[in-house]
Order: structure tokens, then C-alpha cells, then sequence
């Protein structure tokens, strides 16, 4: 029988980031506290309330289709005017107008479909020695299931960040659906960040701002309904946005001015909520330019190539050119989804299954298996509802 060997994670062993040391070396000192990633602990971008994906599971199927419903009929291009005051009619319409006596056949809806395919079975799994379980004396097998847990949302949330991106460079289908919306900001720099475009200055900050404006333009321009516009903004974006005084604070000038008295005590007046807590620390962001920000640290920083050689339509799904060397492969600054005005998301999610955990003893091996695994699949479905601020 060939033995098959498995690399444990030796709970009880240091590292001090560059070599491992006594593998019981923790078992050997008190140890107390939580180590938990709590900004990880929450994904923004898996939407269970179908904001801007929508959600089908799978039974004995690997795809699903989505219609995709066209361009809304212009009845003023109906028919032509052919001179002297004479026209011809289309279905018994011109310019909508109908002629009595003539035979109304109505008018055709140009549609289409999209469909998304589930991909393979997603895992996270930790083997930790019985030995490791019997000395430790903290508790490890909750914190280990969370991160399971959480290695499996990133992992998630980074797809369907990446599924967005690609929605939102869609150029759609000419008379069918409008493509997605692209913000682009060139930057004269060989290797342009979006630091570079977007400095942490008051300039880099209204620069943003108008780039947001003009994303919010390009929805409006498509019919993308104002409700439920969602902006996936990086820890630098936020951090500069507070050089925009109009959008975090307002100092007041007098004593009548509302934020006036909480600006003399160290604390802000938030024109965008009109509320009455002050206080620099809370860094909240509600609203911008129309859009329900949200922080993240899942959009992509750099060109994806991680499915290259191993699977081609996960390649072609997955992987992304974001080095900034050119408009095709701009750098990602902020992601934008919202719902569909004919109710179908920007981003299509199907599920084989929920999500399935396990946790057994393997006495062959004397650890205690743990595992975590999802069979889901992402694909975009309406990309003018997705839309991207890049630069390059």
C-alpha cells in the first residue's frame, strides 16, 4: 500500500519569519488572547440579500441560464418619412403614432442569455497532531474553524471581485445590452499605482471624487436605478478621502452653525449623515456621489495569473491584466455593482452545494482532520451595472 504522506501545521511550534522552532515550544509558557483577523472575519463581497448577485443552487445540473432582456423599444424610430408628407409604418406604428385601420403586430424584444457554469470544489482543510491537541492548553480548534471559514470568503470575495472587473470591461452586445462602465485616469509614469493617480493630498482626494461623479454619470446614463449603488473602496481610498472637508467634516463658522461647537472640542460634523456623534475616530463612511461605500481589502492589486495551466475557462474567468501598463490592463482603484433595471444583478452565482465542513480523526495519521469546501461558480450577467475606476 503507498504511503501518502500529509504536511501537518504543528499548532505548538514557533516561527520568527525564517525558520521554525521547538515544535512544542508553546506548550511550554502561558499563553492567553484571541487571534482573530477581524476585518477578515466578514465578507463584503458574497451578497446574500441580492443587492448585485444573484443566487441559484444547482440539482443535478452544472449551469445555470440567465435571460438577459434588451435595450427598451424606441417607438419614436418607428417607421420611415419618405417625403411630401407620406411615411411607411412598422406594425401599423409610426413614431409610436398609430394610423386607424392599420393592423398593430407589435414590435420585437431583442434578448439573449448568460450562462454560468459551476467551477470545481473549492477547499480549505488544516491537519493538526493529536500529540499537539493533548499538551495545548488554549483552545484550538475555534479559532481554526473560523479561519477554515474565512479563507473560504476571501477566497470568494476575490472572484467575484474579479468577475465585476471583467463585467465592467464588457463592451455588451451592439442593440442587445450596453456594456459595462470604465472610469480610466492616464498617469504619466511607467509603472503607474493608484497612489500616483490619486495622491494622499486634498488634490488626489477631489480627484477621486470626480472620477466617482463621472461613474455615477455613466449609470445614470445606461437607466441604472439610483437605489442600491455599491462602491468597494481599498484602505488608501478611504484614508484619503478625509482631505474632501465637504464630504467627513465641517467645522462651522459660528456658534449657530451646527457643527461650529463639536468642531471646537476635536470633533467633526458629518454633512452626509446630518448626525450628532462627533468623533475623528469612528471613520465611517456612508454615502458618495450615490454610492453605499464599502471597505475592502479584496480588490486586486496586480494582474491575476494563479488558474494559468490548470484549468482554461477558470483561467479565462478568473485571471485579470491589471499591471497598469496600458488601458487593457489598467490598475483596479474602485469597484461599483448595482442591481439591474429589469431585476437581473451584475454578477451571477451558482451552487452545487452549501457549505460543507468536516472534522474527524485520522488514526492512520494521528491528527485531527478539519475541512472546509464550497462547489460555486461566478459569472457576470448585466455589465452595465458593474463598473470600475482604473488607471494606467
Amino acid at each position: 500500500m503507498t504511503d501518502i504522506n500529509t504536511t501537518v501545521s504543528r499548532t505548538l511550534q514557533t516561527w520568527d519569519g525564517s525558520a521554525y522552532g521547538d515544535e512544542r515550544a508553546l506548550a511550554l509558557k502561558l499563553f492567553s488572547g484571541t487571534v482573530l483577523e477581524a476585518f477578515r472575519s466578514k465578507t463584503v463581497f458574497y451578497d446574500n440579500t441580492g443587492s448585485f448577485m444573484a443566487h441559484k443552487t444547482l440539482s443535478g445540473g452544472k449551469s445555470y441560464q440567465w435571460p438577459v432582456i434588451g435595450d427598451d423599444i424606441d417607438v419614436d424610430a418607428i417607421g420611415t418619412y419618405i417625403g411630401a408628407g407620406s411615411h411607411t409604418s412598422v406594425g401599423g406604428l409610426y413614431k409610436g403614432y398609430h394610423e386607424p385601420g392599420k393592423f398593430i403586430s407589435g414590435s420585437k424584444v431583442k434578448m439573449n442569455e448568460r450562462v454560468v457554469e459551476v467551477d470545481d470544489m473549492l477547499v480549505a482543510a488544516i491537519d493538526i497532531p493529536f500529540t499537539d491537541l493533548d499538551l495545548s492548553h488554549f483552545d484550538i480548534m475555534a479559532p481554526f474553524a473560523t479561519k477554515l471559514g474565512r479563507t473560504l470568503a476571501i477566497s470568494n470575495d476575490k472572484k467575484v471581485c474579479t468577475t465585476a472587473i471583467h463585467a465592467a470591461r464588457d463592451d455588451g452586445i451592439t442593440g442587445v445590452y450596453p456594456g459595462g462602465q470604465q472610469v480610466q485616469r492616464n498617469v504619466s509614469a511607467t509603472d503607474p499605482t493608484v497612489q500616483e493617480a490619486y495622491a494622499d493630498t486634498s488634490l488626489g482626494s477631489s480627484l477621486f471624487r470626480d472620477d466617482v461623479s463621472t461613474l455615477a454619470k455613466e449609470f445614470d446614463d445606461d437607466n441604472v436605478p439610483e437605489d442600491g449603488r455599491y462602491l468597494f473602496i481599498s484602505p488608501y481610498i478611504r484614508k484619503i478621502l478625509r482631505h474632501d472637508v465637504t464630504f467627513v467634516e465641517h467645522a462651522g463658522t459660528s456658534a449657530t452653525d451646527t457643527g461650529y461647537a463639536a468642531a471646537t472640542n476635536g470633533g467633526i460634523y458629518n454633512q452626509q449623515f446630518g448626525s450628532n456623534t462627533w468623533d475623528y475616530n469612528t471613520r465611517g463612511i456612508g454615502m458618495l456621489e450615490g454610492f453605499h461605500i464599502v471597505l475592502t481589502n479584496h480588490i486586486p492589486t496586480d494582474s491575476i495569473t494563479e488558474y494559468d495551466g490548470w484549468d482554461a475557462a477558470l483561467g479565462a474567468k478568473y485571471n485579470l491584466s491589471a499591471n497598469g501598463t496600458g488601458a487593457a490592463a489598467a490598475r483596479v482603484a474602485a469597484v461599483a455593482l448595482c442591481g439591474a433595471q429589469e431585476g437581473t444583478p451584475a454578477v451571477g452565482m451558482v451552487q452545487a452545494s452549501g457549505m460543507q465542513t468536516v472534522l474527524q480523526d485520522d488514526h492512520r495519521r494521528n491528527v485531527k482532520f478539519m475541512k472546509a469546501q464550497m462547489m460555486v461558480g461566478y459569472d457576470f450577467l448585466s455589465p452595465w451595472c458593474a463598473g470600475v475606476i482604473e488607471v494606467y
